[in-house]
């Protein structure tokens, strides 16, 4: 097969499937009263090892990684959070600052699930910790298309209960993965305003 029938295949299979969007995200709230003991809120980094270092290259495909993919997704969502206006939500600055101070390390705090020492550190009645396993960019040529595949946890630090969860998996063409991420998370938050109305 000859370079240019090659082309031709790929440009039918682009054309089959490529305008077809993915999404299956889901969000389940697992207390109706999540928020009644909810004042104060933190948003941690994503876990984002399964995304780091992932890069596809070749001759018309290439992989676009985003290099703080889990930075990113918890600014997002302590962006909705802050406009909301809900609960006192703590500045990823302000983490940061709180968890270099003792010493410790936020990805290890998120990783070994340790409410109590988020609760200690932080001083929040609870936490956002998530994991990211898709965050980028196909490539091609004549065509592009973004992946975002991620979930959350809100969790209780008092009693390490988990409030609610979302899992999302975006994909889409001609959308990059900070565009499919925004709109899950707005759709998060505007489904939790409601369930607390």
């Amino acid at each position: 097969m000859n370079s240019r029938n090659i082309l031709c295949v790929l440009l039918f299979i682009l054309c089959i499937t490529g305008c077809k969007t993915i999404s299956v995200s889901t969000i389940n709230i697992e207390s109706d009263s999540y928020y009644s003991n909810i004042k104060t809120l933190a948003v941690m980094r994503f876990d984002d090892e399964a995304v780091r270092g992932n890069e596809v290259r070749g001759v018309f495909v290439k992989a676009i990684k985003n290099p703080d993919a889990g930075g990113t997704l918890a600014d997002m969502m302590t962006n909705e959070f802050l406009r909301w206006g809900k609960f006192s939500v703590l500045s990823r600055s302000t983490i940061k600052d709180r968890v270099s101070v003792c010493g410790a390390k936020e990805s290890e705090l998120v990783k070994l699930r340790d409410y109590a020492a988020v609760r200690r550190i932080l001083n929040v009645d609870a936490v956002v910790i998530g994991k990211i396993y898709k965050f980028g960019l196909m490539n091609m040529p004549v065509y592009e298309r973004g992946h975002v595949s991620f979930t959350a946890e809100c969790i209780d630090t008092k009693s390490g209960r988990i409030l609610w969860s979302i899992e999302a998996n975006e994909s889409a063409s001609y959308n990059d993965e900070i565009e499919l991420a925004s709109k899950v998370i707005k759709e998060m938050v505007e489904k939790l305003k409601k369930e607390a109305e």
